[in-house]
């Protein structure tokens, strides 16, 4: 049956689904191709097991389809099957990866990742797997790693509880090759001599299982030989038969400590596609060294039942010596010192470990070379229940803890340097990373409450807070009073310690927050600036970057980010006043106030402003209430500074302020709010936008709405190379119809033309129809509007991507989440009855207007979003009965289809395309 195939299908192939790189073959199209059938076939099978439960549905471009349970058993558990994004999906990891045997091995997230990769796609690939072998010198661990293999293979249910674990050395039978292979395959009787019975052999004892063979360059060549068969086709011999197959499922590991390339047949190697080195204990780290060192001793602690003290300096002497023997010599010598020291006092409750209890060989290596420091206690307790992360949560220092959680701050941030990972999964992870730290600040902290100083410094973080919340309306939640103050508390005065290469990183990482968290800064610098002004408390870029995304994380939410707006005043507290009046009666923090003395000078008024312009971001406007003077001098005070509207207004009251406030609560246009205040106040007043350095944009817009602007927006930047700093704007088609060049947007930007599906007619703003985009005519007016601030090389990268992104199927794609290639089809199945019944043949220009609208028409109809307003609609059903008529009938096919019904105002749009002329093609 075609659904057992499907599902069979994706079980196999799931575990290889990656979040980048080709993952077609979990598309409907592909699968289609695979099993030879139609496409809707597959996706009404694939969507019939979504609803089951049984597939996952990523709702992407193309979409695709993933087996649920083995997604489960390669990946993470996760809770839903249906996805909008690879990267939702993926949200659901946690953060410290699955919990899964592997992640109990210290170096699981370090030096050992790798080598874990490799050695799930080894378990996971069907049919037995795939055989492994693992090569590295002595005491690093594979034969732990064998044995972590199987108890992996066990958990994710790829081999069953009962499986056995067959461990065979052939090191033991290196001298006699002929009893090692029949001890791997078994013999009959009189194979050898005193061989009297048939015995089975490793192999077959492994049945289900897994064989570890270790030390595996002792196996000879004719051993090999045999191998690859069985790894080749799944049947052995054994010793003395020479006939006949034995049959065993098993999977294979390997170890060796040799070359690879000087000890096997090639063809044996050939058979194992898996190879994983395991590094040395040295290029492991010190943090994984440590790990290995308190991992021996709290083994030592329950096994002689004793607590053990351990100075500092002794485990430097361990980190900084190198082990031959690797992890293996470090055991033992843990073990030795351990042994030795116990042996001294046995009736003693604990055994204290020193620099002279260790060998001397360690010794007089430290003599050699200068010791590791470790910023540890003078002595650390170990218990015999103690764990090795709660040793390193009191041992390691917190600036560390910082530090580290930075570390992987910025791998995230490196990853979307890369564009490995989306803004929203960058996002999602640093602020997961940065509220665990402060979490853990929080709550494994409590113990500190009664220290004096944090005492003090919580007590002023709740007044800076409570000050913030009153003056800027900013609401913090409880817990981050402590956790900002446990913070302070423990932070160095000093910028971590970082190479060129991490500065940079870290300098490129506070540009992305000025650009893209700029609430969250703005607020992080106004608290910087309260905490040093009343605390002796230094602040570094690193501490600006944590603090940032520590508020971004809490979802902080500021009133009024908007239109920025501050009453100017003469007198004592006449500025506050108004505003704290207004403020109250808007129920809202709208108005900052400036009280200034009589003699006060433009200066200083001026100074006032500048500062509050840097502190705010006032690009979306600002309004300047002043109780008198000149609105001359105070714009050429502040003109360089300004980057968006301002609007200063004269004679202030208390009641001015409040109908201004109520305009700006409600989101009027300034320029509507100076019209309603000459109507209602005695006012002058003046506009100003910034006149220099005007920023370049495009404008897309569409007539009817802003849907299709929108989705022009996206699909002209992503043409258009970042560097030429040419912003794609969408506007609304009817404001620009409307006002014409007095619309503010040509105040605030230096607009080069805009695209859409209708002229708007401005005067000396040059405009380009998407149907001349989409065919290549309107590719010498982009040129020579943009030949002035772009190079050839820009000029073709950008008539590359246009050719690329404006083709009519991907435009239409971009418009619409229907079945693209259908969808036109059906349209132009409308459009030939349009032309029968009109008796006229469309160009291709209104053909690709036509095609375009009413792609866009049909999602909104299936949506129940349809548009239902149009100019003169009276007018227009009186005077075009015939012309609805047609439409109606010639569109009728999409209305069945789709089950949808084509309103009037939807059918007069349609009209206005019909009848539209272009300017450089006048025929129908």
């Amino acid at each position: 049956m075609l659904l057992d195939y499907i599902m069979g299908y994706l079980e196999e192939q799931t575990c290889y689904f990656g979040r980048a790189g080709d993952n077609s073959r979990f598309t409907a199209s592909e699968i289609a191709k695979k099993f030879d059938v139609k496409r809707n076939t597959v996706s009404h099978y694939l969507n019939q097991m979504v609803d089951e439960g049984k597939i996952i549905k990523i709702n992407t471009r193309p979409v695709y389809f993933l087996h649920y349970s083995q997604f489960e058993k390669c990946f993470f558990g996760i809770k839903g099957n249906k996805y909008n994004s690879i990267e939702e999906l993926f949200f659901q990891k946690p953060l410290d990866e699955e919990k899964d045997k592997f992640s109990e091995l210290i170096g699981f997230k370090g030096s050992l990742e790798k080598a874990l990769e490799q050695i799930k796609t080894s378990i996971f690939y069907p049919n037995n797997g795939l055989p492994i072998i693992l090569s590295g010198p002595t005491g690093v661990g594979k034969s732990l790693l064998a044995k972590y293999i199987y108890n992996y293979s066990v958990e994710k249910q790829v081999i069953s509880k009962d499986s056995p674990f067959i461990v065979f050395n052939c090191a033991q039978y290196y001298n006699n090759p002929e009893l090692l292979s029949a001890n791997l395959f078994g013999y009959i009787k009189g194979a050898f001599t005193g061989a009297e019975s048939v015995k089975e052999g490793m192999l077959k004892e492994a049945d289900g299982g897994i064989l570890f063979l270790d030390e595996v360059h002792r196996l000879n060549e004719e051993g090999q030989e045999k191998l690859f068969t069985f790894m080749d086709q799944g049947v052995f011999r054994r010793m003395g038969e020479s006939s006949g197959w034995h049959k065993a499922n098993v999977r294979l590991v390997f170890a060796t400590t040799e070359s690879l390339s000087e000890n096997f047949l090639r063809t044996f190697l050939r058979r194992i596609p898996i190879s994983v080195s395991i590094p040395d204990l040295d290029k492991r780290g010190t943090d994984e060294k440590l790990q290995f060192i308190y991992q021996f001793l709290i083994k030592e602690a329950k096994i002689l039942n004793k607590k053990i003290s351990i100075s500092n300096r002794a485990i430097d002497l361990m980190l900084n010596y190198s082990f031959k023997g690797n992890i293996g010599e470090l055991q033992n010598t843990v073990k030795y010192v351990c042994a030795k020291s116990y042996t001294k006092k046995i009736n003693s409750e604990m055994i204290q470990l020193g620099v002279l209890d260790f060998p001397e060989e360690l010794l007089e290596d430290s003599i050699k070379k200068s010791d590791i420091k470790i910023k540890q206690s003078e002595y650390i307790l170990i218990l015999p229940d103690t764990t090795v992360p709660m040793i390193l949560k009191k041992d390691g220092n917190w600036q560390q803890l910082i530090k580290n959680t930075y570390i992987q701050i910025m791998s995230f941030f490196n990853d979307i340097q890369k564009k490995n990972v989306s803004i929203e999964y960058f996002e999602t992870n640093v602020f997961q990373e940065v509220y665990a730290l402060f979490d853990k600040l929080i709550f494994e902290r409590k113990e500190e409450n009664k220290n004096v100083m944090i005492q003090y410094i919580t007590a002023s973080i709740q007044e800076i807070f409570r000050y913030m919340e009153i003056n800027y309306n900013i609401k913090f939640n409880g817990n981050s009073v402590y956790a900002i103050s446990y913070f302070l508390y423990i932070k160095s005065e000093d910028s971590l310690e970082w190479n060129e290469e991490q500065r940079k990183l870290r300098d490129s990482l506070y540009n992305y927050i000025l650009k893209n968290n700029k609430l969250e800064h703005e607020i992080a610098i106004k608290l910087i600036k309260l905490i040093e002004s009343k605390m002796d408390i230094k602040f570094t870029i690193d501490d600006k970057i944590f603090l940032s995304f520590y508020l971004k994380s809490l979802n902080i939410q500021q009133s009024n980010n908007g239109t920025k707006t501050v009453i100017l005043a003469h007198g004592y507290a006449t500025a506050s006043s108004i505003a704290n009046v207004a403020n109250r009666m808007l129920e809202m923090n709208m108005f900052e106030a400036f009280d200034m003395p009589i003699d006060i000078k433009m200066d200083e008024i001026a100074k006032k402003l500048i500062n509050f312009i840097e502190e705010n971001d006032v690009s979306k406007g600002l309004v300047i209430l002043v109780d008198m003077g000149s609105l001359n001098d105070i714009y050429k005070s502040i003109n360089s500074y300004i980057n968006g509207p301002v609007v200063i207004i004269n004679n202030v009251s208390t009641q001015m302020a409040l109908f201004v406030g109520e305009m700006l609560k409600n989101k009027i246009y300034l320029e509507e709010l100076v019209e309603n205040l000459k109507e209602h106040n005695e006012t002058s007043y003046k506009i100003l936008y910034p006149e220099e350095n005007k920023k370049k944009v495009i404008v897309t817009s569409c007539f009817t709405g802003m849907g299709t602007a929108l989705q022009l927006q996206k699909l002209l930047q992503d043409s258009i190379p970042e560097k030429l700093k040419i912003k794609v704007i969408a506007h609304d088609y009817e404001r620009l119809k409307t006002f014409g060049m007095n619309e503010a947007l040509f105040q605030l930007y230096d607009v080069l033309t805009i695209v859409g599906t209708a002229d708007p007619e401005i005067k000396h703003i040059n405009y380009i129809s998407l149907e001349d985009l989409m065919s290549g005519r309107g590719e010498n007016q982009l040129r020579r509007i943009l030949q002035k601030i772009a190079d050839e090389n820009d000029l073709k990268t950008i008539n590359d991507n246009i050719v690329h992104n404006f083709t009519l199927r991907r435009v239409i794609d971009t418009l619409t989440i229907l079945d693209t290639d259908k969808l036109l089809r059906n349209i132009e199945e409308c459009l030939d009855n349009l032309e029968i019944a009109m008796k006229k043949k469309l160009n291709n220009e209104k053909k690709i207007a036509l095609l375009v609208h009413i792609s866009c028409l049909v999602e909104r109809l299936i949506r129940h979003e349809e548009i239902d307003a149009y100019p003169n609609l009276e007018n227009f059903i009186e005077c075009q009965k015939d012309m609805i008529k047609t439409i109606e009938n010639s569109f009728s096919v999409i209305e069945k289809i789709y089950n949808v019904k084509i309103n009037l105002p939807e059918i007069g749009f349609i009209y206005d395309i019909l009848m539209y002329q272009s300017t450089e093609n006048t025929e129908f």
